[in-house]
């Protein structure tokens, strides 16, 4: 359960990352009520996180049930190398470079946003498609747990650590400084580094599972 705290932890400081990024889609939304709005948004994206979580862990799981230990220990420092490139991008140690494609995806999926301002809910679901280097550090967790139902955890308790920045985006530019928001997503970024360096130790043999 420790394990999840700390994903939603993560979730929390790397959302101001996220408000950064996305914080312009909230104020979009066009709702009877503006919490209802609010909450149904944040609702769609950690579904698209969930459902991203399970297919990352449904994949891993062939790797678990693969006789060749070897190739499992390689996957598991794999994701570790890849989880400490997306928490120095994160903590702005990388400069995020675009990905061949990735800009294209951004482009199509922020115009389908445009039209779903009066459906909140999916409107959150198409954000959570979005390329997000921090989303992308907890899929890799997701696709290490091996199990399409622990993969899903992880990306709900990661999705459900970024509600409260984004539920309050429009309020926290306001409030919050751009020093200060830079100084939790590093947070972040640290937390995604530390998961990175123990999937790496445990690929190698140096810890077990159960540490």
């Amino acid at each position: 359960m420790l394990k999840y705290l700390m994903f939603t932890l993560a979730g929390f400081l790397g959302s101001y990352h996220c408000v950064g990024m996305c914080g312009f889609i909230p104020p979009l939304i066009q709702y009877r009520s503006w919490l209802l709005g609010n909450v149904l948004y944040s609702a769609g994206r950690v579904f698209t996180y969930m459902f991203l979580g399970f297919l990352a862990g449904y994949f891993g799981m062939f790797f678990h049930k693969l006789e060749f230990q070897i190739l499992q220990k390689g996957l598991s420092v794999f994701l570790g190398i890849m989880m400490i490139f997306f928490g120095l991008q994160i903590t702005g140690n990388i400069k995020e470079k675009g990905v061949p494609g990735l800009d294209l995806i951004f482009m199509t999926v922020t115009e389908i946003l445009s039209k779903f301002r009066k459906n909140p809910f999916f409107l959150g679901m198409f954000n959570g498609f979005l390329p997000c280097p921090l989303v992308y550090a907890f899929l890799m967790q997701a696709m290490f747990e091996g199990s399409p139902l622990k993969g899903m955890l992880v990306m709900f308790f990661f999705g459900l650590g970024t509600v409260p920045a984004m539920l309050f985006a429009s309020k926290i530019f306001q409030v919050v400084s751009p020093a200060v928001r830079k100084k939790l997503s590093s947070s972040a970024g640290i937390i995604v580094i530390i998961l990175g360096i123990w999937l790496i130790l445990r690929g190698l043999g140096i810890i077990h599972h159960h540490h």
